[in-house]
């Protein structure tokens, strides 16, 4: 526990890039280590900048024992980027989330054919449909299904992967104990229920809406491919493709 609490004091600094994250814990050895550092060591970090400095510089630990005890008291379980059971795929992106938090039992992701299934969340009726069937048909021959569990074709893949009675990743863009769209709340519980449900962010993390293209990320990096069904050309499914 000694060395989980200074993984999830670094992770959750919010206003500091995830790529500024990783590069801390790789230059100081470890989040424990540069929370002992002296602050004027942070300058050591390429591309930090003033206002990232000024955060870390806070080494209160208080809101970081308040997230420990809430993901214990709801089961949410912390995997590490040290971790054995972090999916290497996502360890191998220029940013990977220093901590992933877990509802549910993650799939052995880096031995599982995982597509990513995204597009718009004002899906036409014919798009519902197909995202459903891709989905379900997929996991059936043994695929896993990675989305990001928005309204419209986010929705329909996980429910078509719930349909063949599969696993499935869905990565919020919320605190992982936030069900959000509130709307999809029952379809996020049956998905954590057979598969799991993943965040970076924490518990008592507020919702941003910059949070949301920053987990496509995620949603990437955990597969081996991307089925955009249906988007415009300005969106973050197309993002999450590229």
């Amino acid at each position: 526990m000694s060395q989980l609490r200074y993984w999830v004091w670094l992770a959750s600094v919010d206003g500091v890039r995830p790529i500024t994250l990783c590069r801390i814990a790789e230059h100081f050895g470890g989040p424990m280590e540069a929370y002992f550092a002296l602050e004027e060591r942070l300058d050591e970090i390429d591309g930090i900048t003033p206002q990232e400095r000024k955060l870390l510089a806070d080494r209160n630990l208080e809101r970081t024992e308040r997230i420990l005890a809430v993901c214990q008291q709801k089961g949410i379980r912390i995997l590490t980027l040290n971790d054995a059971s972090y999916p290497d795929r996502l360890r191998q992106i220029a940013d990977p989330p220093l901590v992933l938090y877990v509802r549910g039992n993650l799939p052995f992701l880096d031995e599982l054919p995982a597509i990513a299934m995204v597009g718009t969340r004002k899906a036409s009726a014919y798009g519902i449909l197909v995202a459903t069937r891709l989905a379900q048909e997929i996991t059936a021959y043994g695929g896993c299904i990675v989305t990001g569990m928005a309204h419209g074709v986010d929705g329909a893949a996980a429910r078509g992967a719930l349909l063949a009675d599969g696993p499935c990743v869905g990565v919020l863009g919320t605190a992982i104990d936030v069900n959000y769209p509130a709307a999809n709340a029952p379809l996020i519980d049956d998905v954590a229920l057979t598969g799991a449900i993943i965040s970076e962010f924490p518990p008592l993390y507020p919702t941003k809406p910059e949070n949301f293209p920053r987990r496509n990320r995620i949603i990437s990096g955990l597969s081996c491919g991307v089925c955009v069904v249906e988007a415009p050309v300005r969106s973050g499914a197309l993002i999450t493709a590229n």
